[in-house]
């Protein structure tokens, strides 16, 4: 039984015999059946040897057997019906991973967009603090000129601690022996001594000279008088009035003199000739 079917199928011609014979019958050449076809010699051979997959899709090669079977006037159902079904489409194997790679690309981009914002943050605060926080160089120099200019001035103005000890302690005697010295004189002859008192307050209150500063703008201040003690000392606001006393002749030292105004017993003090923008370092009285 299965030997007569396959010597039946043997039997049965094929789609490209079915061609090739009616062709042969209408008793056409290949070259006559291309030209109307548009198809080349080999097409046609190809397509009367079945070999439909060197023709293309099996689309195009039915279109080719339905216009073959049009010219020799056949008709084209029969012919078609034997021709295989197009394979159907096979699904891509890699659509899975494919999918996998595109959201891993998708997470890789949203982790870079967010490692790039907090970078961002980062460096924008950074640059924030040390705007805020930096100081210019020119002003930089300028308080360290100023201080050490101060510093220098300080050590050459003051005395050293051991002659200032010395200096309180001569100053100690000499009150010591000038209130014995006036209780003994009042004990003798109380009214005969009155002149001589007078006479010394007198000579002690010419000694003495008073400085009166008018702050008109902030500055820096250092006095000593001519004992060498400091009578002032520091940094002075605006509208801050000082008054000092003491032996002249006086040791001045001030950061911006052209904010200041300086009177020494009652008389105004022209300090202008001093440069500005620097430490005026003087004496009161002013040398002529």
């Amino acid at each position: 039984m299965n030997e007569e079917n396959t010597q039946t199928q043997r039997e049965q011609p094929t789609v490209g015999q079915i061609l090739k014979n009616h062709r042969e019958q209408a008793n056409v050449s290949i070259a006559t059946i291309a030209a109307p076809l548009k198809l080349s010699e080999l097409q046609i051979k190809r397509l009367e040897n079945d070999e439909f997959a060197l023709l293309g899709p099996i689309t195009f090669v039915k279109g080719y057997i339905k216009n073959y079977c049009r010219e020799l006037k056949v008709d084209s159902a029969p012919i078609l019906a034997m021709m295989p079904a197009p394979p159907e489409p096979t699904k891509p194997a890699n659509m899975q991973s494919f999918s996998r790679r595109t959201e891993k690309e998708a997470s890789d981009s949203r982790l870079m967009f967010f490692s790039y914002l907090i970078l961002a943050i980062v460096i924008g605060s950074s640059a924030l603090w040390f705007w805020q926080n930096a100081t210019p160089i020119e002003e930089q120099t300028s308080k360290i000129n100023v201080a050490n200019s101060i510093m220098s001035e300080r050590q050459a103005a003051q005395p050293s601690i051991l002659q200032q000890q010395q200096q309180a302690e001569i100053n100690d005697e000499s009150l010591l022996e000038s209130k014995d010295t006036l209780e003994t004189s009042t004990s003798s002859e109380a009214v005969t001594e009155t002149a001589p008192i007078t006479s010394n307050n007198e000579s002690q209150e010419d000694a003495s000279s008073t400085i009166v500063m008018n702050f008109n703008g902030e500055s820096w201040v250092e006095i000593y008088d001519g004992e060498g003690e400091k009578i002032a000392f520091g940094v002075k606001k605006a509208g801050y009035i000082m008054t000092v006393s003491g032996t002249p002749p006086f040791s001045v030292v001030l950061g911006k003199h052209d904010a200041v105004d300086i009177t020494l017993n009652g008389e105004p003090v022209d300090v202008s000739a001093f440069p500005k923008n620097r430490l005026a370092k003087f004496t009161l009285p002013l040398a002529e």
